[in-house]
């Protein structure tokens, strides 16, 4: 059976910092291993951008509560696909501050982690979003 990736971004609507953003982190973690959802979840300068991986059901409808969390708006999927495995098998829910400055020093850091999230060229072109992700990816497993 394939797996379903969703991949969007979204907008805080007030300020997050670290205690908020763990504390986001931990419930989704909690949430997502129920439902057997893996994926990654990205924070910049008051923009996020998520993936999440299951079965597609469950995908969409964890999605759709997504979108209606008014901790952001402005919610835009950039990505939907079926895939033969899941990129993030092993993360119920892995996070990365991408303001954090020891990035600067990581493998494979790119100008384009500066482009905002809600920046419309990456809804346009997936694969600058894929490319973000695979970034982000290497970049940790370093």
């Amino acid at each position: 059976m394939k797996t379903f990736q969703l991949l969007y971004g979204s907008t805080a609507t007030a300020p997050f910092g670290k205690p908020e953003l763990l504390e986001l982190l931990n419930k989704s973690r909690a949430n997502n291993e129920r439902v057997n959802v893996t994926g990654l979840l990205l924070f910049k300068d008051g923009q996020f951008m998520q993936v999440l991986e299951g079965e597609e059901p469950v995908v969409t409808s964890l999605y759709q509560r997504i979108s209606q969390d008014p901790r952001h708006t402005g919610s835009m999927v950039f990505l939907q696909r079926a895939i033969e495995q899941r990129d993030f098998p092993d993360w119920s829910m892995a996070f990365k501050d991408l303001r954090d400055p020891e990035l600067l020093d990581m493998p494979g850091y790119s100008e384009f982690l500066n482009v905002s999230l809600a920046d419309p060229s990456i809804g346009k072109d997936a694969s600058k979003a894929k490319r973000l992700l695979s970034v982000f990816r290497t970049a940790m497993r370093g």
